[in-house]
């Protein structure tokens, strides 16, 4: 049965306290500033971590202890993972567009796309708006379906909290809408998604490159 909206998790205090503190650490909030004001693209620098090789690094430890928690069938072969970067107050509605996780961005014909076996979000901070919105819609043939969502879940930010979900489901990042302007908050999280066949993106790196890439070698 396809999994639906309804088998979506949260886990709150996801990863170990000292293991979190080291992620802290090793990739701390002013790093993140740094990295947006020198306009890093976080979202064209995602790592690829086949689950039949030994962490060699931070985030590959944390990888592994999240699997743990999602506990992926035996098909899947390898996490996609990368650091969703957003500023809080960049519009007031749509942080991040609703979108389809898929094997090929430049594939237009749903029938050749797939999509991971689960996505999921672990999240850094807790900033006031900002929330993982998850809907009912999935890709047809036919484009969006339903055209408009039947139910929606609204995962607000909190430190630590993990949320997974099938990885078929339109998801994106809402803005403030009709609530109060907040100071602006730098919305941190690590996206992973759980893969049965490696995705296809330029842009993806071997996840033993991620310390050159952010360059925190010399932090770490």
């Amino acid at each position: 049965m396809m999994p639906t909206i309804n088998d979506v998790q949260l886990v709150n205090s996801a990863l170990p306290a000292d293991q979190f503190d080291e992620l802290m650490r090793v990739f701390p909030q002013t790093h993140f500033e740094r990295l947006v004001e020198k306009k890093f693209r976080f979202y064209r620098t995602t790592f690829w971590f086949p689950l039949d090789r030994d962490p060699t690094n931070i985030f590959e430890s944390i990888a592994c202890n999240l699997r743990g928690l999602v506990n992926p069938s035996t098909d899947v072969i390898g996490v996609e993972w990368w650091f969703s970067v957003l500023q809080t107050n960049a519009s007031p509605q749509w942080l991040l567009r609703c979108h389809f996780d898929r094997n090929d961005i430049k594939e237009k014909d749903p029938r050749r796309l797939s999509h991971p076996e689960k996505g999921s979000v672990l999240f850094l901070n807790a900033v006031p708006y900002g929330e993982l919105v998850i809907t009912d819609q999935v890709l047809s043939s036919k484009g969006t379906r339903p055209r408009q969502p039947k139910e929606m879940r609204f995962i607000r930010p909190e430190r630590n909290l993990y949320a997974v979900f099938p990885g078929h489901l339109y998801h994106g990042v809402i803005g403030r809408m009709w609530r109060p302007l907040e100071d602006n908050h730098l919305r941190v999280s690590m996206a992973v998604n759980y893969w049965t066949e490696k995705p296809k993106a330029a842009y993806l790196k071997d996840s033993s490159e991620c310390m050159d890439a952010f360059r925190l070698a010399a932090t770490a």
